[in-house]
């Protein structure tokens, strides 16, 4: 059999993926009639049901289950054949849809991307730079870099560096304020806090191989961007927690310190995520490659 319509196949794809009808219309910018009579098409073409619908959800038939997985997998080797055919080669073509933190995005993600378009010079970029988590499965976007633990177990996560936190302090500060010689001593310093309504009690769990000790900190410096708070942290107003990738350029100035050194946060990963879509797109495949030896050796950590 073959199709009449290829979009019908790529609809059908995209809702299984969005959850909903009106979802999907709105991932593809299409009105939601559209969908609704593309997936019918689809339907009377295949000559089975491919969702139940009602009033509350719509759920995948068995039927649909099927049929969808061998969908995606067709469309992804249609996707590459594609490009091999524009590109005349097996060079890598197409586009790659990146969200990331914006701190670490604009510093790091933003540097690998333009790397690797050095390298495969007919691969574009979508860069979407923002401290929201983006759902991968109904927003238009093919690759998260996450910097914190992955809770949602439908994604793929392959790690790619550490992300640490220490504390930090310029010398101004530790001029004026003899540093703490061990975590309890905080308590003595002004520290600066990242903070959020609804973050609950402020504190600092420490690590230094086993031991750990909590810091209760009440302060008059806080806010919700780490940006300020290493302004403030490099104009002397105290001492702050900090992942090294956002501090490494002043400790190696010397605009900070690294105080306390041994005694860190928690240590969490930074990875990069994509749906659990089968075959992956080679560019994809190979920009996760490229990042995994780019990040072997953090440059923050060099």
């Amino acid at each position: 059999m073959s199709f009449r319509n290829l979009d019908d196949l790529v609809v059908f794809v995209r809702v299984t993926e969005c959850g909903s009808f009106s979802a999907a219309a709105r991932a593809m910018d299409l009105a939601p009639t559209t969908v609704s009579k593309q997936i019918a098409r689809l339907e009377r073409q295949l000559g089975t049901t491919l969702f139940e619908r009602n009033t509350r959800r719509l759920k995948i038939t068995e039927e649909g289950r099927a049929i969808v997985e061998r969908a995606r997998a067709a469309l992804i080797l249609l996707d590459e054949a594609t490009e091999i055919a524009r590109a005349g080669s097996d060079e890598l073509t197409g586009t790659i849809r990146v969200t990331a933190p914006v701190p670490f995005g604009s510093r790091y993600v933003a540097t690998a991307t333009a790397a690797f378009r050095k390298l495969h010079p007919k691969v574009g970029f979508e860069l979407h730079l923002t401290d929201r988590i983006v759902d991968l499965y109904t927003g238009d976007i093919d690759v998260a870099i996450r910097v914190a633990k992955l809770a949602d177990s439908r994604l793929i996560a392959r790690h790619l560096a550490n992300n640490r936190r220490i504390l930090v302090a310029a010398p101004d500060y530790l001029e004026q304020h003899a540093p703490p010689i061990q975590p309890g001593d905080l308590v003595d310093h002004t520290c600066l806090l990242f903070s959020y309504p609804g973050l609950g009690r402020n504190s600092w769990t420490l690590r230094k191989g086993r031991e750990v000790h909590e810091v209760v900190i009440s302060s008059n410096l806080a806010t919700d961007s780490g940006d300020t708070l290493r302004t403030w942290c490099i104009a002397g107003l105290g001492v702050s927690l900090r992942e090294l990738w956002d501090v490494a350029d002043e400790l190696r100035a010397g605009r900070l310190v690294h105080i306390l050194p041994g005694w860190e946060e928690e240590t969490s990963p930074i990875s990069f995520v994509r749906p659990k879509r089968d075959p992956i797109p080679k560019r994809i495949s190979t920009f996760g490659d490229f990042l995994a030896e780019l990040w072997r050796v953090p440059p923050w950590e060099a």
